[in-house]
This record gives structure tokens, C-alpha cells and sequence, in this order.
């Protein structure tokens, strides 16, 4: 009888730990994340709505996720001059593979472009009102759209455990994040606290061990950590679980599994309007096989068309001078960096054109929420503090972990004494 008992118990274990794993999966879109279309089909479709906050005029993100983009809007036009073009610079040598293409002209060129128009470094507290812009959907800044899941959730800031969301760094910052990279608003997004719990700080991938954002996602994620790859020169962390993505065959699939839409482009606009720069790889999708010589897929959809017409052959052989830009760039304190029209505390006030919904006031009670570690203090405008609560996404996976534990021990002894009481019979 006790051999009985010890199976039952070791089965009812199993079964406990299969249901723990289960519900510590992420909560992610099972289907493809949509919303209504824009119907825009050219950049003369798209119409800005700006607002201010403090001496910034912010854009509000017009776009809608889903909705294919095949066109370059009118921002993204203005801002690739002829010295930047693609023509001009999708004809300078890429590298070979992962192991050179840091020290390629084009990977130098691209970067040295970004960091040239990157005027303003935003801080980790600014964010928090800045996502009403950048990551709302057709404008609507009442709302932002959840990264992971795509649900949408009310723009104002709760702060510490309880808030229902927080921001997750698309690139952990355990992961080579030195400073101002850390901040990035290009990087930085929000999302459900139960979604950036469940990820923690596991590389993008489809393989076991790695973390699968969705489909919807896959290829957003591709185009972020290509932004941090170059933009900020974190090459030594990018591949393998203990970088960021799995390979580069994953990274390129999931470019084309799932191409940039309306929701990406509108929100380069939006982010350009606060910091100066571009994620050139939403614009020109065709740079992230370039840089490491692959061939340009000819029936990718791009919001420049200019894959459809590539040459499969392009230049690969390495410059042979050192490129302009260093690989790994040192990152500064925002304080240090150039600044042009600073963010300052929101007061927000009415848009130049109206909007389709009202603007609400903008919290200003700040605190520091960090989901994952560093050792650096975030920038906080000069007369705040920052309280000490903070936010995490775990808490709700831990408390599901420790409930199902006690349903086990609660089961096995309930087992123990029915098998007594049948021995007894």
C-alpha cells in the first residue's frame, strides 16, 4: 500500500509542476494583432496631429498595427537627404555574416547616421508620458497598445505593483545596456507586467529556451535590436541566449514573416519628433540583409517597394580602411549628450490641429520602476524625487506558482489519509 501511496503522490507532483509551467507561459496573441485600418496608401494620406509637451512638439502615432505599410511617410521622407539616401548608401560593401558586419562601410554609414541625428537623449522617467504618443493607435492618445499582446490600455501612469502595465526593455538590460542605450525610447516599450514577467530576460527565438513574442511581433523585435546592434554598437550580446536573438536565419525570417506596418511607421515619426533620430530598418526593411550580405528577398513587402526591384548580387568585400565609427560606441550620460528642445515635465496643451480625442492631464508624480537590473540611477528632472516603489511583472507568475505548490501538498495528503482510511476498512 505504501508503494501505491508514493506513485500517486510522485504522479500528482508531476501533474503539479506541468500545471505551474503552463500558466507561466507567457500571455501572448495567439492570432495577428489588428485594429481598425487607416486606409492610407501614400504619404499625402497621413495626417500629423501634434501636441506639446513643455518646449517639444510631439507627434501622436497615426498608424494602425496590422495594416501593412507600403509607402515611406512624409516625416521619413524629409529626413533621408540624398548624402543618406538609400540608393547612396545601399551601395557601400556589407560585411560576410554575424562575425564581420560591425566592421563594414555600411554598418559604419548607418550608424554614424543615426547617432548624428539622435539630438535628444530621453530619460527612463519621461517615458512614462511619452508612450501616450508613441505607442497609441490612429492617433487616439487615451490609450496605448501593449507591445506583447496588443491590448489597450489607459495611457496614465499608476506606478509600483499594482499597475496593471510597465515598460519592458526589448534588450534587457543585463544584456550589455551600459547608460543612455538602457533609456532608449526607440527600445523601450510598454507592455502588461504578467507579459514582461513572463519574458524576464530570455533571448527572442523559436527554439527551446528562447522567448517567442508572437507572430505579430516577430518582426518589430528584429527591427529593435538591429536599431540597438547599430545605432549604439552592442555587437558582443546580440547573438545565442546569452544575447538577444537567436541567430541571424530567425532574425531575417521573422523580417519577413512579419513586415513593418502603419503602427511601426507611425511611431518612427513619433519618436523622431522627440529625439531626432530614425530606426533605419523600419524605414528601409532591405538594410537588415545588406549589412550582413544576404541576398534582398524580391517579394518582401518594404515601405520604400525597393526590395521588389533588387539586385540579388551586392558588394561584400571589406573596406580597407577602418570604418568611421568605432564598434562598440561609449555611452554617455544623458547630461552630456547634445540637447535640443528637452522634455520637460508635461503640461500638456491643446493640439495645433484637434485630435481625435481629448487630451488629458499628464501625471507628474514620478518614481523609480525598474523591471530589470542595473546599477544606474535614471535621470529625473531637477525638482523630483523619486519615491521608492517600484513595479515588477513577476509578482503575478510567483503568487500562481506558490497557490498551485499548496494545491499539491493540500492533494497528496488528501491521498495519504484515503488510502489510511481504506487500509483501515
Amino acid at each position: 500500500m505504501k508503494r501505491i501511496r508514493l506513485r500517486l503522490a510522485c504522479a500528482l507532483c508531476l501533474v503539479c509542476i506541468l500545471i505551474a509551467s503552463i500558466t507561466a507561459l507567457p500571455v501572448l496573441a495567439a492570432d495577428p494583432i489588428t485594429t481598425t485600418p487607416t486606409g492610407y496608401s501614400t504619404a499625402e494620406d497621413v495626417v500629423y496631429t501634434e501636441y506639446k509637451e513643455g518646449k517639444t512638439t510631439i507627434l501622436a502615432n497615426w498608424g494602425a498595427r496590422g495594416e501593412v505599410c507600403t509607402f515611406l511617410s512624409p516625416n521619413a521622407l524629409a529626413y533621408y537627404t540624398e548624402a543618406i539616401s538609400f540608393e547612396t548608401l545601399s551601395a557601400l560593401p556589407g560585411g560576410t555574416g554575424t562575425q564581420d558586419a560591425m566592421k563594414s562601410t555600411l554598418y559604419a554609414a548607418l550608424a554614424a547616421q543615426m547617432k548624428e541625428h539622435h539630438t535628444y537623449i530621453n530619460n527612463y522617467q519621461e517615458t512614462r508620458y511619452l508612450y501616450r504618443y508613441t505607442d497609441c493607435v490612429s492617433g487616439d492618445i487615451e490609450q496605448f497598445s501593449s507591445f506583447y499582446s496588443g491590448t489597450m490600455y489607459d495611457g496614465t501612469w499608476v506606478g509600483g505593483s499594482s499597475s496593471p502595465w510597465n515598460r519592458e526593455h526589448t534588450w534587457p538590460n543585463s544584456k550589455g545596456m551600459e547608460g543612455s542605450d538602457e533609456d532608449d525610447l526607440m527600445m523601450l516599450r510598454p507592455t502588461l507586467a504578467k507579459e514582461n514577467g513572463s519574458r524576464g530576460n530570455k533571448a527572442y527565438g523559436e527554439s527551446t529556451g528562447y522567448f517567442d513574442p508572437g507572430v505579430s511581433v516577430r518582426g518589430d523585435v528584429a527591427r529593435i535590436t538591429l536599431y540597438i546592434y547599430t545605432r549604439w554598437g552592442n555587437t558582443a550580446r546580440m547573438w545565442g541566449k546569452d544575447g538577444v536573438m537567436e541567430n541571424l536565419d530567425v532574425l531575417l525570417r521573422w523580417m519577413q514573416e512579419d513586415p513593418v506596418d502603419t503602427w511601426e511607421m507611425g511611431r518612427n515619426d513619433a519618436v523622431e519628433s522627440v529625439t531626432g533620430t530614425r530606426n533605419v530598418f523600419i524605414d528601409y526593411p532591405e538594410y537588415a540583409f545588406l549589412i550582413f550580405g544576404r541576398a534582398v528577398p524580391t517579394d518582401m513587402p518594404t515601405p520604400s517597394g525597393m526590395a521588389a526591384g533588387f539586385e540579388t548580387e551586392q558588394p561584400t568585400e571589406q573596406p580597407t580602411e577602418e570604418p568611421t565609427v568605432p564598434v562598440t560606441e561609449p555611452v554617455t550620460d544623458p547630461v552630456t549628450e547634445p540637447v535640443t528642445a528637452p522634455v520637460t515635465a508635461p503640461t500638456t496643451e491643446a493640439p495645433t490641429e484637434a485630435p481625435t480625442a481629448p487630451v488629458t492631464e499628464v501625471p507628474t508624480e514620478i518614481s523609480t520602476d525598474r523591471t530589470t537590473d542595473t546599477d544606474r540611477e535614471p535621470t529625473l528632472p531637477p525638482d523630483v524625487t523619486a519615491p521608492a516603489d517600484g513595479e515588477s511583472g513577476c509578482t503575478s507568475v510567483l503568487l500562481n506558482g506558490t497557490g498551485i505548490l499548496l494545491l499539491g501538498v493540500l492533494s497528496i495528503a488528501s491521498i495519504r489519509v484515503r488510502a489510511h482510511k481504506k487500509d483501515e476498512d
